[in-house]
């Protein structure tokens, strides 16, 4: 890989099949100047460089060479078109691109995505590096600055990229097989502006969804354009034949860049008529719909993350039987009513102001204040509807083939966050095809993209998310938080003091007030509002009308409730935010370089003067060798920017480096001046080599309080039906554990705890039964602020406080202990229980405990358990 393609790569942070992808383009175009070459050269070139060494070839209606990437839905075509644009103004200095988009959506989508201020920016990271491209398209293409003088045509000289946005029904209108505008004199331009863009020699065309460009009338059109190249984008090639690289949906999906599509179904379905079969489809389609939404939710909470709703596609067979599914749904019996108001409806039937409301709510459904949820379109979407929430697909009365179309699944196979989760509900899209099921999984059961449920052995049990705060609700935990912080309070214990109670009350006034200025009403979260709701009356309590969005401003707490919340959060522990860091400083210990090259050639070139006609050779003279101005300072400049671990500071031990090579360079100061100008690299790697054999690296690491102390917020859990118990009663259902969560905690934070395993929950029973045990929380994800390795953090399973010190807890089964993951988690703990000690407001120690299942017994005490850790050693 070039490295060209390595820095845009960078840059642009491309996904690795999008450089892989540049790279080919790279290669191909390294050996051939498309301006003048030959279409059958610039193939035969590409031939030998694409990914499969096919024999490229185009078809014979384009007179210029294109290539084809073969790209499957959501890997990221549009950042490879302006990654394959960058490239070629960088390196071919071509400045003209030519995109062609097959249809209005896709046209307004890539205009939009051409402004640098728009998060789907063509060439977003290269802004530094390119400017902002001048964007001409089929709205403004007659201002383009070309003027006809005295016969010929002046074109603006520009060291910039131009862009030509147009959709192919504004460069040739197919109804009635004639040119139009695009191709009319204009006045101001001299000639049409078809005749302007073929006056560049260096017009590439760049074609999204390419395979809709392939009659003859659409080439004879991109044919009188032109280009010297064109480049192809789409996931279903109308031929192999000019494809030079191609990533498909297995790879994507193996690959963790798209979701992995499962078909899910019914069995048993003989003798439930059409209509039957079709609600059924709706309702279990709405069921999982409901249950993704609850993970999403939790998924989001744990992570920071702003919410993502999930979406459902319904592909109806014709216009009535959309609005017949339409009507079904959207109406007050239909779930009670849940989904009336959130179902759009397209299709082309519809007219005026119904179509211009509904293709606007489409084209925002992934925002959080568009209320839709479920897309009724008539037997599919198009290109051009690029959505990363999209999670369930329904098709009513489809064919088997249809079902598995990629233009049909193509859609909702974007992951949500750019990447998989590891969490298969997320990273997954549903397909329900119940009247087809089976023999759907007869020809998928071999297929490396597909995966399939079976919903009569395995249902999908309805959930709720359910909100579970510590001793102050989230409303409120933000005022607590910073009145904490403001009055300086370091121990949880000290909130037992009326005075301090006092001080962090007359604070949290102040942080309320401080606040409701800054925003002049309270927000309330917890209710979604959305752009097309109604706005609605003041109620009675209202003193006056508000925002859209915001409540009326509420009371603060009244000083007895706040020393109410303030006595309970005195039982929480004590625990600092710490952030561990590693420091490292670089010494150089002295030492007499050695010069390893064996010999320097210095040998001088000739310019030979060679008589053809008599085939003799003539006087030759020599030429003249090349050399730098200041051997020294040429090293010891190429010597700093080479090793990065050098600074100026290190002028001196640089200087004694160079000048002790130099003396072992026999010959005069001319003769070293003409070595270094030719050897310079390698002179510079032979120093750099000894210079890391004497270099020591001292590694410590430091830890930063940010927050003396944490007030653990809500966490979300989504719970069965049934599914909250008390914590000391029996419990069997221990394979679904996470769908529960047990109560009638009394020293736990949190009165409510949900756990990943049964061993979990037996120990949480010992911390509550256990005299010895004060209090003890279950953190949160994610709100420790305690990372294992990069950009991921430590979650243990419980802090706990004793009569005698403070414990980090971490319980596992037995055969995972000494998992690598386990291990670098524990060390991290290790560290930051060594750290909190010496920081800990109630000066007890903190310490790291790792037990495991066979180890956690009912009757057995804290103490005794938290003794049986395994043993782990911090290097």
């Amino acid at each position: 890989m070039s490295d060209i393609v390595k820095r845009i790569g960078y840059a642009m942070s491309l996904r690795t099949p999008q450089k892989e992808a540049l790279s080919y383009l790279a290669a191909i175009s390294e050996n051939c100047d498309y301006r003048k070459a030959e279409k059958a050269a610039v193939e035969a070139i590409a031939s030998e460089r694409c990914e499969n060494q096919n024999q490229i070839k185009v078809a014979d209606e384009f007179d210029f060479p294109s290539f084809c990437y073969h790209m499957a839905t959501g890997i990221g075509k549009t950042r490879l078109m302006g990654a394959c644009i960058y490239y070629l103004y960088k390196t071919k200095g071509y400045k003209h691109f030519f995109i062609l988009a097959p249809g209005n959506t896709i046209y307004e989508k890539l205009r939009k995505e051409s402004n640098p201020s728009h998060p789907k920016y063509i060439f977003k990271g290269l802004e530094a590096e390119m400017g902002r491209p001048k964007v001409f398209d089929g709205e403004n293409y007659t201002s383009y600055p070309a003027r006809y003088v005295q016969g010929e045509i002046e074109l603006e000289k520009t060291s910039e990229i131009q862009l030509f946005i147009f959709n192919i029904g504004k460069i040739f209108n197919s109804k009635t097989d004639t040119q139009f505008k695009f191709h009319k004199f204009h006045e101001d331009l001299g000639m049409s502006f078809a005749d302007v863009l073929a006056q560049f020699d260096d017009l590439v065309i760049c074609m999204d969804e390419a395979h809709r460009y392939y009659a003859p009338a659409s080439m004879k059109a991109i044919n009188y354009l032109k280009p010297i190249l064109g480049l192809e984008f789409t996931a279903t090639p109308k031929t192999t034949s000019n494809v030079i690289y191609s990533y498909d949906l297995a790879r994507g999906a193996v690959e963790g860049y798209l979701k992995t599509p499962v078909v899910m179904g019914r069995s048993n379905m003989a003798g439930y008529s059409a209509d039957d079969v079709e609600e059924m489809k709706i309702r279990d389609g709405l069921t999982l719909h409901e249950h993704r939404k609850a993970v999403l939710r939790q998924y989001c909470d744990e992570h920071g993350l702003e919410f993502v709703k999930s979406i459902v596609l319904v592909a109806c067979k014709d216009t009535n039987h959309a609005k017949k599914i339409r009507e079904l749904i959207d109406s007050d019996t239909f779930e009670s009513g849940r989904y009336k108001g959130k179902v759009i409806e397209i299709h082309s039937k519809m007219r005026g102001e119904e179509t211009e409301e509904n293709v606007r709510r489409l084209l925002s459904i992934e925002r959080n204040d568009n209320p839709a949820e479920i897309v009724l379109h008539v037997y599919k979407l198009k290109e051009g509807w690029d959505v990363n929430n999209l999670f369930t697909i329904i098709p009513l009365n489809a064919a088997k083939s249809d079902i598995l179309a990629m233009q049909t699944i193509g859609r909702g196979l974007r992951l949500p966050f750019g990447q998989a989760t590891g969490n298969e509900e997320i990273d997954t899209l549903d397909i329900v095809a119940h009247e087809h099921y089976r023999e759907l999984v007869d020809e998928i059961k071999s297929s490396n993209i597909f995966r399939y449920r079976d919903l009569d052995k395995t249902t999908v049990e309805p959930t709720s998310a359910v909100d579970v705060s510590g001793a102050v609700d989230d409303s409120q935990i933000s005022f607590f938080d910073q009145a904490v912080i403001d009055t300086g309070v370091k121990s949880f214990v000290s909130l037992n003091d009326p005075a301090t109670q006092e001080s962090l009350y007359v604070a949290y006034l102040k942080v309320y007030g401080s606040t409701a200025h800054k925003t002049s009403g309270y927000e309330d979260n917890s209710e979604q509002t959305s752009l097309f709701d109604k706005p609605t009356a003041p109620t009675d309590t209202q003193v006056s009308p508000v925002k859209k969005g915001v409540k009326q401003q509420k009371p603060p707490l009244s000083k007895e409730d706040f020393i109410k919340k303030t006595q309970n959060l005195a039982k929480a522990i004590s625990v600092p935010k710490i952030l561990v860091q590693t420091s490292s400083t670089v010494s150089f210990k002295p030492f007499d370089v050695k010069r390893m090259i064996v010999d320097f050639d210095v040998a001088a070139a000739k310019i030979e003067r060679f008589d053809a006609v008599n085939r003799q050779l003539l006087a030759s003279v020599d030429a003249q060798i090349l050399e730098v101005d200041d051997a020294v300072n040429t090293l010891a400049c190429m010597l700093l920017d080479s090793i990065s671990e050098l600074s100026y500071d290190n002028a001196d031990f640089i200087m004694k480096l160079v000048l002790g090579y130099l003396v072992q360079i026999a010959g005069t100061e001319d003769e070293k001046r003409k070595i270094v100008r030719r050897y310079a690299i390698s002179i510079v790697d032979d120093i750099r080599k000894q210079v890391y054999e004497h270099m020591e690296r001292k590694t410590w690491e430091t830890h930063i309080i940010q927050k003396d102390l944490i007030l653990f917020r809500k966490f979300i859990r989504n719970v069965k039906k049934d599914g909250q118990v008390r914590f000391d009663k029996p419990f069997t259902d221990k394979s679904n554990i996470k769908k529960y969560l047990f109560t009638g905690y009394k020293k736990s934070y949190y009165p409510d705890n949900a756990f990943d395993s049964d061993s979990e929950r037996l120990f949480s029973i010992i911390l509550e039964e256990d005299p010895d045990v004060i209090k003890w929380i279950k953190p949160p994800l994610n709100q420790l602020g305690l990372f294992w390795q990069a950009g991921q953090q430590y979650n243990p399973d419980f802090l706990v406080e004793t009569t005698t010190g403070k414990y980090m807890v971490e319980v596992k089964a037995s055969n995972e202990v000494g998992s690598d993951e386990v291990i670098a988690k524990a060390k991290e703990g290790i560290k930051w229980c060594r750290f909190a000690s010496t920081a800990d407001p109630d000066k007890k120690q903190w310490e790291y405990r790792l037990i495991t299942d066979d180890n956690i017994c009912l009757g057995n005490s804290c103490k005794y358990t938290l003794g049986t850790a395994r043993k782990i050693s911090e290097d």
